[in-house]
């Protein structure tokens, strides 16, 4: 994935220190720059970064979804959220339109990139139809969604240049260890607390999972001191 033509790099200064430290670790890869460079990162998305993101809503959707079918199957999982049309139709079919209904049709960047983090949190979890959404461990969802958005965030907004002065080998070995930093202390350092306590089918389970994208990336910058 690498950033498309239309791709306007924001302006803020937290940004233009996230930049800063991308060339650093071009320049001189290794464990410390890593760590910079996620904190800047961290520092640039919590700044603005979420703004536009449809990312914590539609995860919400999600989850309340995966509970609603566990507790009450999905023909009535599917009429609460007011797609009865989906009921007689494949599983795949249905499993993948929702993706797409929850995520926007990824019309917009931000978009785009929820549907990504979303798709490939499916296939990590072998998530192939609503049956095994309906059976999730929510917080190993939560965990890896989140894990797969910093990632492809951050090579949304810095392929580009990583790619200009390294070759496609060399940049998809940076990307991979920057990947690998997020999602290692995403597993490993994140607290998640009280998730069963949440109403995901309302405003308060968007709330949650935006504070949690907050949480993860306030991780981020604690691991490293200037």
């Amino acid at each position: 994935m690498g950033t498309s033509k239309g791709y306007i790099a924001p302006t803020k200064i937290e940004w233009s220190k996230a930049k800063r430290a991308v060339t650093s670790l071009i320049k001189e890869p290794n464990s410390s720059n890593v760590a910079k460079v996620a904190s800047k990162y961290a520092t640039a998305m919590k700044s603005d970064g979420f703004s536009k993101s449809r990312m914590p809503k539609a995860v919400s959707n999600i989850i309340g979804l995966a509970r609603n079918i566990k507790s009450n199957g999905i023909p009535y999982a599917l009429e609460n959220i007011g797609r009865s049309d989906l009921i007689d139709k494949s599983n795949d079919e249905i499993f993948n339109e929702l993706l797409l209904y929850y995520t926007n049709n990824g019309a917009t960047k931000e978009d785009a990139l929820a549907l990504d983090a979303l798709s490939l949190t499916m296939k990590n979890l072998q998530i192939n139809d609503l049956e095994d959404l309906g059976s999730i461990n929510e917080e190993k969802f939560l965990r890896e969604i989140l894990a797969e958005f910093a990632g492809l965030n951050f090579e949304f907004r810095f392929y580009e240049r990583i790619s200009k002065t390294k070759s496609p080998k060399e940049t998809q070995v940076i990307l991979k260890e920057i990947k690998g930093y997020l999602r290692g202390n995403i597993y490993e350092e994140l607290k998640i607390e009280k998730m069963n306590e949440i109403d995901f089918e309302n405003l308060a389970g968007q709330q949650y999972i935006r504070e949690i994208c907050e949480d993860a990336f306030s991780v981020f910058e604690d691991l490293y001191e200037e």
